[in-house]
């Protein structure tokens, strides 16, 4: 008993790698043996594989058994070291899997798929970011680095990952140089202004930093608490802003100056009001911006900033080119339908 105790502390020590390779040593052994052995009661391999399996795993439906010597003997086999080494795979495949689980959930696994967003820093405002991401693109990928201890929201597209994220190392973990977009929010653990900025320029450097090294472009959108940062954010090639304060500000004169005008803006800002900001090529056939304006007014889509200008006072007269951007408001139906 003392022997079989010592061996059966000495497998259970063993690699998975090795582990899986010997169960499958034992499989094929019971499944060519058993039809070798007695091909009148086992008839083809199938029936073979079919009754080791049924054995290693302690099933045993009893519609196939072993008869001669041989044959028993090898079920002997089975019984005695086949079953333990069985038990061993599935109690290892077991771990693994709630190994795999815990790194998850604590940030640890390196993501490796593409044209995901990342989103840094966790916080209501990166929650609600992210919910209207998946309302937009219900299939969308996100990345989320932060350095809690474990993920602060449970989400089969929302992947985690712990850490610093003006360390390179872990925005390699998220695999940035595939991503779509990649999110900076502002820490919303910080209280002064520039303290908070300047942990967000710290980050914005090490992603510009990566893609300068790599020669990769990544493109950037930084929320900063304070307009008179934005100069050291472009002074590092970033170019999209959401300012953290203003933006309520504004809102809030526009809905004192003209009350209702809130609504308008939540459609704007959200698609599950019906509409929608849609991005557009310059179609061939329209030489300037007055023309995409009217035909996209005739099929139910309003044109609202060519690039990032909103002054269409000379509408008539400007050229559009094909490198444009066309912004426009619109049903994503009607997106579809100008897309074909």
């Amino acid at each position: 008993m003392l022997i079989f105790q010592r061996i059966w502390k000495q497998i259970t020590k063993m690699d998975f790698g090795f582990i899986l390779l010997l169960s499958l040593i034992i499989i094929l052994l019971g499944t060519v043996g058993s039809h070798f052995l007695e091909p009148e009661t086992f008839p083809t391999l199938f029936d073979g594989f079919w009754w080791t399996m049924t054995t290693l795993t302690t099933v045993g439906y009893g519609d196939y058994f072993p008869v001669s010597v041989g044959g028993r003997m090898l079920g002997i086999f089975l019984f005695i070291f086949g079953i333990g080494i069985i038990g061993v795979l599935i109690s290892k495949t077991v771990d693994s899997i709630t190994t795999f689980q815990k790194f998850k959930r604590e940030g640890k696994l390196v993501y490796t798929y593409e044209d995901h967003y990342i989103y840094i820093n966790w916080s209501k405002k990166t929650e609600r970011a992210i919910e209207e991401i998946l309302a937009h693109v219900p299939d969308a990928e996100i990345v989320l680095i932060d350095m809690l201890p474990v993920t602060p929201i449970e989400h089969e597209q929302i992947h985690f990952i712990q850490g610093d994220p003006s360390d390179e190392n872990i925005l390699l973990m998220a695999n940035i140089f595939e991503a779509k977009r990649v999110a900076i929010f502002s820490d919303s653990k910080i209280e002064d202004p520039s303290l908070i900025d300047g942990k967000t320029l710290l980050i914005a450097s090490a992603v510009e930093g990566l893609s300068k090294t790599h020669q990769k472009e990544v493109h950037t959108i930084v929320e900063v608490s304070e307009d008179r940062h934005i100069p050291k954010f472009q002074h590092i090639a970033v170019e999209d802003f959401i300012l953290s304060n203003d933006s309520v500000s504004l809102l809030m004169a526009k809905a004192t100056l003209h009350p209702g005008t809130t609504n308008l803006f939540r459609q704007l800002l959200s698609k599950r009001y019906g509409n929608n900001i849609h991005e557009f090529k310059v179609k061939e056939n329209w030489k300037t911006i007055k023309q995409a304006s009217e035909e996209l007014l005739e099929k139910g889509a309003i044109l609202l900033a060519v690039n990032d200008n909103m002054d269409f006072t000379d509408a008539t007269n400007r050229e559009l080119h094909s490198a444009d951007i066309l912004y426009v408001v619109c049903h994503d139906r009607v997106y579809e339908e100008l897309n074909q």
